[in-house]
Order: C-alpha cells, then structure tokens, then sequence
C-alpha cells in the first residue's frame, strides 16, 4: 500500500510540475511586459541603450520570480486537480479508500519546498539583484534632472556618518525627521537627531535637534539640544537625493535590515514601516503553501463548472489575497496594527480559511 502511495505522489507532483513553470514563464512574461512598457520611455525618449534596459530586467528576475511562486503554486493546484476531478480520478482515488488529507500531503510538501525556494530566493538573489538594477537606474538617471527625493532610505556618506531621512520636500529644501549616526571612536557612536533639516550646497542646517553621547555600557552619557546646527555633508548633491549606494528594504537581506532598524531605533527614528517589510520577507514566501492550502478545496468542485474555473479561481484568490494584503499593509505603515500582525494577518486568515474548508471537504 506504501509503494502504491509513494507511485501516487511522483504521479500527482510530477503532473503539477508543467502547470507550475508554465505558470512561472507566464506570469514572468506578464510581469516582465509591465516592467518594459514603463521603460519604454527611456529608450526611444531618453536615449538609454536597449542593452541597459535588458540587462536591468535580467537583474530584476528574481524579485520578479518571488511574485510569482504564489501564483504558479495556485495555478498548478487549480489546474492539476481540476484535471483530476473532471477525469474521475479524485473520485477513484476516494472510493478505493485514499483519503483527500492523504491525497493532499504530497501538494502540501511540494508547497512548502516552493515556499522555501521562495524565501532562498527573496533573502539572498532579490536584494543582490535589485541592488544591482537600482545602481544601473542610477546610473541612468544620473545623466538626467533629479525629479525627486527617495525618502524612508538609510545612507552613508564618504566619512563615517549615517543618514536617515523620513520626509523630504525638495521644492523648499527642506528635510524633516533626520537622524545622524556618527562613528567617533567611542564604543557606541554619537546619535544626532532633528526635526528639520534645510540643504544648501554642501552643507545642511539642522533645526531643533538634540545630540546623544553613550558610555561603553550603553547608557546615556552626554545630551545637549539646539536649535540650529551647521554640519558639511561630504556626498555630492545628487547623492544625497538617493542616487548613491545606500539601498532600499528591498535591496537588503533581513539580516541587513534588523542592523538598520537596530541602529535607527538608537536614534529614536520611528522604524515600524521597517519592520514590516521585515516580516514581509518571511510572510511573502509563505504564501505559497498558503494559496496550495486554499486551492485544494476550493479547486474540487472544478468538474461541475468546467475546465475554465481553475483559472477563474486563481484570479478570484489572487485579487482579494493581495487587495487584503495592501491593505494590512499600509494598516501596519500608519501603526493602526503591530507591524507583525500587518505582514502575517492575510497569511493567516488564508491559511485558517484553507485548512477548514480542506477539513469540511475531508469529512463530506
């Protein structure tokens, strides 16, 4: 009976596999037309070479493929028992005794172990990848008029300063909510924080701030407000405008991102946007395994409403899992819900969703 199974689940993998990368190569195409429409405007009105443009979506692939798991995970479950139940083999199956839970294990594992490629993917080959697509849109905007300020960023001067930047209006020059982070030789670094900031040149005027000392134990040595303060900024204009190496949540690791969030915290720089997107990149993976748990009973009634539903039902779980996911999303941004709950809650009410209606079916 064992080796029966274990034939079952090669079969049922094996028969998913094909809708799964022609979900992948699909969604990729669609995602990757998108991307080249918007840079069609650099092209033929900008005069950027079309091999730059190529080379930046090579470099945007794998943050492309993230996106993608979830769906084609979804898409290969719909299409994969959609087949089955039209074909009778489900119903085959059940009377000879397999239960749908034990039908369902090996769809389960083969998500999870998408769910892992996934997060391999979004931890380590995304932010190495938009890294370097953010550095050739750099380089490419460089040669162009600066038309706006990235804000919400951390960036590092020539010296050994950090800079963090909440809000920036560059029409009046003026930043707001800007800490510096200062490596000075002692064991804690000096932390400078204002609520405004007014750029000229080189050099930025600071406007009610205060400047923090600690001792080697961490502890509050040295404190002392201002109301204006004079500090030379070694980058470049343009650099400060976002156009140097500082990177992105997105071009960053969790590792990377629990240093920055660590170190803004010292500061008292407000870090729960940041946070968010930190459970982000384990709660995006996971909805792999989510959409295949949901998929399985929702895709069973597939032969009473013909071939076409399993692609109505990926359409119909992917707009409200990602419309639900927005919207918990900015939730957690503005602090209406803790940044955890924001990038976990649609998994989560997914997965509950999933797992009764897999058990109702299971049990009918």
């Amino acid at each position: 009976m064992k080796a029966k199974l274990f034939v079952l689940d090669r079969y049922l993998v094996g028969q998913m596999m094909a809708p799964f990368f022609v979900g992948i190569f699909g969604f990729v195409i669609i995602l990757i037309t998108d991307l080249l429409f918007t840079l069609t405007d650099l092209i033929i009105n900008k005069g950027v070479p079309f091999l730059a443009v190529m080379e930046l979506l090579i470099f945007k692939l794998p943050a492309i493929l993230v996106l993608t798991f979830p769906v084609s995970t979804l898409f290969a479950v719909a299409m994969t028992l959609g087949r089955f139940s039209h074909d009778n083999e489900l119903t085959a199956l059940r009377t000879s005794g397999v239960s749908l839970m034990r039908i369902s294990l090996p769809i389960i594992v083969f998500s999870l172990l998408v769910s892992l490629c996934s997060f391999f993917t979004n931890e380590f080959l995304a932010p190495w990848g938009n890294h370097v697509s953010e550095g050739i849109i750099r380089q490419i905007i460089l040669k162009q008029p600066v038309t706006q300020v990235k804000e919400n960023v951390f960036f590092k001067d020539k010296g050994n300063r950090y800079f963090y930047i909440k809000r920036a209006d560059p029409k009046s020059a003026m930043l707001f909510d800007v800490m510096i982070y200062e490596l000075t030789g002692d064991a804690i670094p000096r932390v400078t924080v204002a609520k405004r900031a007014k750029f000229q040149g080189d050099f930025w005027y600071l406007e009610d701030g205060v400047i923090h000392k600690y001792d080697s134990d961490g502890r509050l040595a040295y404190e002392a407000s201002f109301q204006r303060m004079q500090i030379t900024v070694s980058e470049e204009f343009l650099g400060y405008l976002g156009y140097s190496e500082q990177k992105t949540t997105q071009e960053m690791s969790s590792s990377e991102l629990v240093k920055l969030i660590s170190m803004l915290k010292k500061g008292g720089v407000n870090t729960r946007s940041l946070l968010v997107d930190f459970y982000m990149k384990y709660s995006i993976p996971l909805t792999c395994f989510v959409f295949a748990l949901i998929g399985i009973p929702l895709s069973l009634p597939s032969v009473r409403a013909g071939r076409a539903f399993g692609i109505v039902l990926v359409i119909f779980i992917i707009f409200f899992f990602y419309v639900f996911a927005s919207v918990s999303r900015s939730l957690g941004y503005g602090g209406v819900i803790p940044p955890i709950l924001a990038a976990f809650i649609p998994q989560a009410t997914f997965m509950a969703l999933g797992a009764t209606l897999l058990a109702r079916e299971a049990l009918s």
